[in-house]
């Protein structure tokens, strides 16, 4: 099928100005003319879509969400099965798509089974890139707690030490069918053990994560909230820094001289910061968060204005979330210093290039998978019309997403 929109603005994603009165030329699931109307010839007999009192740009891309996850709470992810965290997710994705992201990326619990049913058309949700996770003893991902008990499951497999037993254990992931290796430069906030504050990983160690990864066409994203672990993973290669929340000027220049995206996660920050008895969090994890948030004051915004590249993450593992990711952009605006345009790149073109998908998605360009917003509004003079699901049309490869 051949059809056209008619746009009365068009946002490509590029950053460059937008353009009045343009027209997109779409033949089954790509775009294959894109610009002014009066270059673009429709075709006799094509329909057309007149999108000529809205504003029309890609589908936007979440490069960092949990979809199978709902809360931080201990205990309920301990009581709730797998097979409803699948269903949970569905309905996350289902929401998400309908917010206008047509992307994400997931960081560590979906896997090529939940991508290959989207594919199939048996779910209906975003196009999906998968993580799989590796964590060090004593790290992040080991589930070890004060007590002294310790959660073995169907993933203790992950936890490995050592050059060699890394080398296996990420060629253990690869084999799962992933996008990416998912890893932990620094501990985190959420689990009881380790702190934002100390690094994960030697360096030989992360070297050799980042070369097996991209024998394979991986990429590796990096868990990494302050200095240390942020600039050990820059050193090694990896794809992308997740959170980065504390960084000084030698971290931002590895960032710029490695070309390295950062991904934000202002939002899960902010929820975090808000919802201290609602959020599932732990003391102890509270205790660390607000050490975080003293620390990082600034950080996002030095960052921005010296160029580092920025691409969208809500980091969503809490349920009201899922769905409100665009919220995202008026927090890199706040935060960072951004202004709309630039915050619509980090969501669509940087964020594509973030997932490794930069060829296929991100920008309207003729070649390009056909995801795009319909915009009952301009974003560029108010970006939260992206946060209302029904003032946005999406269209994901050609097809409209039915509300």
């Amino acid at each position: 099928m051949v059809f056209a929109i008619k746009a009365g603005l068009l946002i490509d994603g590029n950053g460059g100005e937008p353009i009045e009165n343009a027209t997109i030329l779409i033949e089954g699931k790509t775009i294959t003319a894109v610009g002014r109307a009066e270059r673009v010839e429709i075709p006799g007999g094509a329909e057309i879509v007149d999108a000529s009192d809205k504003t029309v740009m890609p589908g936007l891309i979440d490069s960092h969400v949990h979809i199978m996850t709902n809360s931080a709470s201990l205990e309920q992810r301990l009581f709730t099965p797998k097979a409803v965290s699948y269903f949970q997710a569905a309905d996350n994705l289902k929401r998400t798509l309908r917010a206008g992201f047509t992307t994400i990326r997931d960081g560590g619990e979906a896997d090529a089974g939940l991508r290959q049913s989207l594919e199939m058309g048996l779910i209906s949700g975003p196009r999906l890139v998968v993580s799989g996770c590796i964590g060090q003893t004593g790290g992040l991902l080991e589930k070890r707690y004060p007590s002294g008990s310790q959660i073995v499951n169907e993933d203790s497999w992950r936890i490995c030490d050592g050059v060699e037993d890394v080398r296996k254990t990420v060629r253990k992931v690869l084999r799962e069918g992933v996008d990416f290796v998912k890893i932990f430069a620094t501990g985190g906030v959420v689990a009881p053990q380790g702190s934002p504050f100390i690094s994960e990983w030697t360096p030989s160690e992360l070297a050799v994560i980042v070369e097996e990864a991209s024998r394979c066409g991986a990429g590796v994203m990096a868990h990494a909230e302050s200095n240390v672990g942020i600039k050990n993973a820059l050193c090694a290669g990896v794809t992308s820094i997740e959170h980065g929340y504390v960084l000084d000027q030698e971290a931002i220049d590895l960032f710029l001289g490695k070309g390295v995206f950062l991904v934000p996660t202002l939002h899960i920050s902010k929820v975090l910061s808000e919802r201290r008895d609602t959020a599932g969090l732990s003391e102890v994890s509270k205790r660390k968060k607000e050490r975080l948030v003293q620390e990082q004051e600034g950080c996002f915004r030095r960052a921005c204005q010296a160029g580092v590249k920025v691409a969208l993450g809500t980091d969503a593992f809490i349920a009201d979330m899922h769905g409100t990711n665009a919220v995202e952009l008026s927090l890199m605006m706040e935060e960072g210093g951004l202004s709309a345009m630039e915050a619509i790149v980090a969501g669509t073109r940087n964020a594509a290039e973030c997932c490794l998908l930069g060829d296929q998605v991100g920008t309207l360009e003729a070649g390009k998978l056909a995801d795009i917003l319909l915009v009952d509004g301009d974003p560029l003079a108010d970006i939260k019309v992206l946060q209302d699901p029904k003032r946005i049309t999406v269209y994901k490869e050609g097809s409209v997403v039915i509300r």
